[in-house]
């Protein structure tokens, strides 16, 4: 994110929050359709890269949506995933998980043009099944837009703190 960036005002960042809020309960009650159609922007873009653990003289540059990632989507990809939830044909999902999103240390800045970059920390607690259970820390960056009295998601860069994921499978929405 740039240098450059101003801090939104106290009513703004409520309103993200608020969106944020809104978002995390969508995604808990699976209700993914609404999700892409009021909370994703059509021209998305969605990506977790792979990230490497380096010693402090490596100097490379970080991660970009040109290298490997775990997700690197558009509201096609986005939308494709969604679908296939509906069908029943996902297995790692049936039953559903019981997901819990914690997020927390939300700062916002304005970038002009009705558009406000955001970043946090996410904790999600996942149930599956029986006796299956995952715990997931990230940080996550977006790039929001205003859309009537609420948000749109144009951008978001998730970045998972573990290196090697102890889940079976990474088929949730963050």
């Amino acid at each position: 994110m740039p240098n450059d960036r101003r801090s939104v005002s106290t009513e703004v960042h409520h309103q993200i929050c608020q969106h944020y809020y809104a978002e995390a309960h969508l995604l808990q009650e699976r209700q993914y359709r609404e999700w892409l159609s009021t909370m994703v922007a059509e021209d998305i873009h969605l990506w977790m890269p792979v990230v490497e653990v380096r010693f402090l003289k490596d100097k490379r540059p970080a991660p970009t949506p040109n290298d490997a990632a775990i997700f690197n989507d558009r509201l096609e990809d986005l939308t494709q995933r969604v679908e296939r939830l509906y069908t029943g044909q996902v297995w790692m999902e049936d039953p559903p998980s019981k997901i819990r999103y914690f997020i927390n240390n939300v700062e916002a800045f304005d970038v002009g043009d009705g558009e406000y970059e955001k970043r946090c920390n996410i904790f999600i607690q996942r149930h599956r099944r029986q006796d299956e259970m995952s715990q997931h820390s990230l940080g996550r960056e977006d790039r929001l837009r205003r859309d009537g009295s609420g948000f749109k998601v144009v951008t978001r860069k998730l970045m998972l703190d573990a290196r090697v994921v102890q889940d079976k499978n990474l088929y949730f929405f963050v």
